[in-house]
């Protein structure tokens, strides 16, 4: 890695855990699960079930919405198989 690449990205870190330690009146992170259903059984993973319905989609880009007016710093998402039984391509 370039040393700028990495002054840049350490920078960035610090700027993050400043916010973070400076204000208590925004998210720092939220983790967020829209489907857990999974067509794989993975043994490391403990997110996946068979029975879950997905998080219905404008459900969900109401939550992220808030998420960005509570001003989050990061979000994760994870969760199960995008395809499993569907035929669909994703939006």
């Amino acid at each position: 890695m370039r040393a700028t690449t990495f002054l840049r990205l350490k920078l960035r870190e610090a700027a993050f855990i400043s916010k973070a330690l400076l204000s208590t009146n925004h998210v720092v992170l939220a983790h967020i699960i829209p489907m857990r259903r999974c067509n794989l059984a993975c043994g490391y993973c403990n997110e996946y079930d068979h029975d879950s319905k997905p998080v219905p989609l404008e459900l969900m880009k109401q939550r992220l919405d808030k998420l960005a007016e509570l001003g989050t710093s990061v979000v994760t998402i994870s969760g199960g198989e995008l395809h499993a039984g569907s035929n669909q391509a994703p939006e």
